[in-house]
C-alpha cells in the first residue's frame, strides 16, 4: 500500500506546481524516514529528512545543469573593458 501511494506521488509530481511538488516531496520524505523506523522529531528523523532534501537538491541541480549545457548562449559586454558581461 505504501509503495502504491509513493508511486502515485511520484507520478503526480510531473503535473504539479512548485508548492504542490514541495508538499508531495515532504509527504514522500516523511513516509520514507518513518519506514526506516525514525520517530517524528527525533535526531534520526531530522537527519533522514535533511539527507533526503539534500539528495533531491543535488539531483535537481545536476539535471538543470545538464539541460542548460546544450543551450546556446549569447553574451554581451555592456561596458567595454571592465564592463559587465551579461549572458542569456
Amino acid at each position: 500500500m505504501k509503495k502504491t501511494v509513493l508511486l502515485g506521488l511520484l507520478l503526480l509530481t510531473g503535473c504539479m506546481g512548485s508548492e504542490e511538488r514541495m508538499a508531495a516531496d515532504n509527504a514522500q520524505d516523511d513516509q520514507q524516514c518513518l519506514s526506516y523506523g525514525a520517530k517524528t522529531g527525533s535526531d534520526a528523523y531530522v537527519a533522514c529528512r535533511t539527507q533526503l532534501a539534500t539528495s533531491r537538491q543535488q539531483a535537481r541541480a545536476t539535471s538543470n545543469a545538464a539541460s542548460d549545457s546544450g543551450r546556446p548562449r549569447t553574451c554581451i559586454n555592456t561596458g567595454g573593458y571592465g564592463g559587465t558581461i551579461v549572458c542569456n
